[in-house]
C-alpha cells in the first residue's frame, strides 16, 4: 500500500491523457471545420495544445515519479529544503517566453478576425458582404436581415458602404426572424451584435466565430462559410444535409449563447443554415418577407379590412 496514490494518480493521468489522444476517433473531438479562417483559429489550438501536452506529460510524469521515489515509510524523516532559485528561475521564465511567442504568432489570425479597421477597409476597397443585424436578449436571438430589393441596391457600391458605415440602419422592408442565421457558401457576412439586455454571446462552432454582446455597443463580426448544409423540399429548407444532399449529422451547425445570461440560458440557440447559392438564400428570404417583413404584415392587414 506503500505506492497506492502514486498508481492511482499515475493511472487517472494517463487514463486522461488517452482519452484525449482517442478522441477525434470516437467523435469527441472539435466540430467540423467551415469557415474561410477556421484553419487559422484550428493551428492555434493544435500548436497550444501541443504545448499544454507536453508539459502536461513531463510535469505529471515527474509527479508520479516523486510520488514513488519518496514515498513515506514509517520512522523515515522528510528532508527540509528552502527550494531552488535557479530552477525557480526556469520554471518562471520558460513559460513566460513559451506565452510571448504564442502571443506573437496568433496576432495575425485575430488581427484578420476581430479588428473592425480591417474589416472596414475590406468594404471600402469594394468587397462584397451581405450585412444582417443580430439582436440579443433574454433568451433568444433576433435576425434582422436586408430585404432582397435592399440587397439588390448593393450592387451601386456607394450605397453598400454607407450601409455599412451607418450599420445598416433600419428600413420598414427588412426581415426580422427568430434565433436562425442564414447565408450563402463562398458569401462574406458582417453582423451587426448587439445586446437589448444583459450580455450574451454569438458562438457558431461550426466557423470559429464567437463574439460577446456587450450592453451598449454594437460589435461587427464577420465570418464566410465555405460548405451549404441545406436542402429545398418545395418552400422548406432542411438543414443537417452535406453537400451531396445525404442527412449527416456533422452539417447540423448550432448558434448557442456561451455567455451565462439567466434561468434559460442552456435555451437560448438557433441553428446556422448555409444555402448552396445566392439564388437559394434569396429564394429564402423573399419566403420570410410574408411571414416577418414588417411592410408585407401591413399590407396583409389592409387588405383584410
Amino acid at each position: 500500500m506503500r505506492h497506492f496514490w502514486a498508481i492511482l494518480f499515475g493511472v487517472v493521468l494517463a487514463g486522461a491523457f488517452v482519452l484525449t489522444a482517442v478522441s477525434p476517433w470516437m467523435n469527441w473531438w472539435i466540430p467540423r471545420s467551415a469557415s474561410s479562417y477556421s484553419g487559422d483559429i484550428d493551428r492555434l489550438f493544435y500548436v497550444i495544445l501541443a504545448v499544454i501536452g507536453f508539459f502536461y506529460v513531463l510535469t505529471e510524469s515527474i509527479l508520479v515519479y516523486n510520488m514513488m521515489k519518496f514515498a513515506g515509510e514509517p520512522g523515515k524523516k522528510a528532508q527540509f529544503t528552502h527550494g531552488n532559485h535557479k530552477l525557480e528561475m526556469l520554471w518562471t521564465v520558460v513559460p513566460a517566453v513559451i506565452l510571448l511567442l504564442l502571443a506573437v504568432y496568433q496576432i495575425s489570425a485575430w488581427a484578420d478576425i476581430k479588428y473592425p479597421t480591417r474589416l472596414a477597409d475590406k468594404i471600402q476597397a469594394g468587397e462584397d458582404y451581405l450585412l444582417m443585424e443580430v439582436g440579443t436578449r433574454q433568451w433568444d436571438f433576433r435576425v434582422r436581415y436586408p430585404s432582397p430589393d435592399r440587397i439588390a441596391r448593393w450592387s451601386d457600391k456607394e450605397v453598400a458602404k454607407k450601409d455599412f458605415t451607418e450599420r445598416l440602419p433600419p428600413q420598414r422592408e427588412d426581415v426580422t426572424i427568430p434565433s436562425d442565421v442564414h447565408s450563402w457558401k463562398g458569401q462574406k457576412v458582417v453582423v451587426f451584435l448587439k445586446t437589448r439586455d444583459v450580455g450574451h454571446s454569438f458562438f457558431v462552432p461550426t466557423l470559429r466565430v464567437k463574439q460577446d454582446a456587450l450592453p451598449g455597443r454594437t460589435i461587427p463580426l464577420w465570418f464566410q462559410a465555405t460548405e451549404s448544409n441545406t436542402r429545398r423540399s418545395g418552400d422548406r429548407w432542411d438543414i443537417g444535409y452535406n453537400e451531396a444532399g445525404q442527412a449527416d449529422p456533422t452539417f447540423d451547425w448550432d448558434l448557442v449563447c456561451t455567455q451565462y445570461c439567466g434561468s434559460r440560458h442552456s435555451l437560448m440557440r438557433g441553428k446556422f443554415y448555409v444555402h448552396s447559392t445566392k439564388d437559394d438564400f434569396l429564394d429564402w428570404l423573399k419566403t420570410q418577407v410574408t411571414d416577418f417583413s414588417p411592410t408585407a404584415r401591413a399590407g396583409g392587414d389592409a387588405a383584410a379590412q
